[in-house]
């Protein structure tokens, strides 16, 4: 496993981290069961995964709870990074909001805590921005908890550059979580040159675009879960077609070289300028396995060539 340092931390994170995203379940996935998730979990220790990202709005807790019942008794040896600013009054995806208020982080942090079963948390990240909060009370509330012992570093997530330069002027942030793949590159245009030109690591949420770059998807699915909702990504119309075609295309190099198209894809993304790690949600055991496949090579040249003219193409 290769590991890098994040931002301007002393955190030298595992290229690949675990996404506890999909382990939490409703209201967002389905998952394999408790044990095949804490499986997961202890599989990815012994192959050397050191990153664990969740969030409380993970199954509403659950994530953050199956996480610190695994990672317990390795807690000196693993990096946890949460999340706060997504709160909820009743357990239902129409129910949550966006709060990054001081008396909202306070509840949080302690609550994260508690379920995550430490007295720290290595990276605590604002989820998504509040604008109906100001940056400044947001930051203030972070640096507090962070003098505090609660919290080592801070970072954001979904954050524009506009929004990390005003966080800035409070405090340091050391990460950015954008969502970044093979389909998804729009952090490319202003995100990624301002965090590579001030040290700012970037930790990629859904490096596999939810599913479309296994491959197993195909241009009739249509997602019954949140993904056919238009929350976030594409995975309905014209867009969400233009990208199966060009799933299609891209898995045939995967193939020629023996790796999945995940495989390949993760590694496209942990080779492009600025990546620190990449999050990438298992359900079990065996996913983590494969998951190990797609660090130590490198794509050829002019398969990179190959897969950039087709990611340009327009459909």
């Amino acid at each position: 496993m290769e590991y890098r340092q994040l931002g301007k931390s002393d955190l030298s994170v595992s290229t690949i981290g675990y996404g506890a995203w999909g382990i939490g379940g409703k209201p967002f996935w389905s998952t394999e069961g408790e044990e095949n998730s804490i499986r997961s979990i202890e599989k990815s220790i012994d192959l050397g995964i050191n990153f664990y990202d969740t969030a409380p709005v993970y199954g509403f807790g659950y994530s953050e709870e199956l996480l610190g019942r695994a990672l317990q008794s390795k807690r000196k040896d693993v990096i946890i990074a949460t999340k706060c600013g997504l709160v909820w009054k009743k357990e239902d995806l129409k129910a949550i909001r966006k709060r990054a208020t001081r008396e909202s982080i306070l509840e949080e942090i302690d609550l994260s805590l508690k379920r995550l079963r430490t007295d720290y948390i290595d990276l605590y990240q604002v989820h998504w921005p509040d604008e109906s909060t100001p940056i400044e009370e947001t930051m203030n509330t972070l640096l507090q908890i962070q003098k505090e012992g609660k919290i080592r570093y801070i970072g954001v997530s979904n954050y524009s550059v506009d929004q990390m330069k005003e966080s800035l002027n409070y405090g340091q942030i050391i990460s950015l979580q954008p969502m970044y793949s093979m389909l998804e590159r729009d952090i490319e245009k202003e995100s990624l040159p301002f965090c590579v030109e001030n040290d700012i690591g970037i930790i990629c949420y859904s490096p596999l675009a939810s599913g479309v770059l296994t491959g197993k998807y195909d241009e009739n699915t249509k997602f019954q879960d949140w993904r056919g909702q238009g929350i976030i990504g594409n995975f309905t119309g014209d867009v969400y077609v233009s990208h199966i075609k060009k799933v299609k295309q891209i898995a045939k190099i995967a193939q020629k070289h023996g790796k999945t198209l995940a495989q390949l894809a993760i590694n496209w993304l942990l080779h492009q300028k600025g990546v620190t790690t990449a999050i990438v949600g298992v359900k079990n055991p065996d996913h983590v396995e494969q998951n190990m496949s797609s660090v130590g090579w490198d794509i050829p040249d002019n398969d990179l060539k190959i897969i950039s003219d087709i990611l340009n193409e327009r459909n």
